[in-house]
């Protein structure tokens, strides 16, 4: 895992050009973030998938309002599975709760210093608001939102 002090020592870290945003099923938490972050993080690649992705599925509805309604795009989704040729493209993973951390470092140890919880900085994982409330979605996306915008102030935007 990296440590803080690797991210302060360089001050703002511009070696995360391809960050892959992991959740279970790829359609409200990684895709509300990939989308956050791809508009925060021009000029980058910025991916999702799901650790048991509902594969080919869109952005959950009431994600992609929550998405619609703070200006970002949830248009053209489609629910990916996990793969380890993710994991060795990837720069930085970041995932939602510490369940998901510990999944992927144990199905691929050696990509385990890239993994990282998006609310590492705030300390928060973000539970996920699948078949729950609008206000459970609009709750989960600011989380989400905070979580990238401390990553972004981090890692440069």
């Amino acid at each position: 895992m990296y440590h803080t002090s690797t991210f302060f020592c360089y001050g703002r870290l511009n070696i995360f050009n391809n960050i892959l945003i992991v959740c279970v099923g790829n359609i409200c938490r990684s895709p509300t973030a990939e989308r956050i972050l791809r508009h925060k993080l021009s000029g980058r690649n910025i991916s999702s998938a799901g650790l048991g992705a509902l594969k080919e599925r869109g952005i959950d509805p009431s994600a992609a309002a929550v998405l619609v309604e703070n200006k970002y795009d949830a248009s053209g989704h489609s629910a990916r599975q996990i793969s380890s040729s993710m994991l060795v493209e990837a720069d930085l993973v970041l995932v939602m709760e510490k369940a998901h951390q510990q999944s992927l470092m144990d199905r691929y140890p050696s990509h385990s210093g890239k993994v990282m919880l998006l609310g590492h900085w705030s300390g928060e994982e973000i539970d996920d608001p699948y078949r729950k409330s609008d206000e459970a979605f609009r709750f989960i996306f600011e989380q989400i939102e905070e979580g990238c915008s401390e990553w972004v102030a981090r890692i440069g935007g």
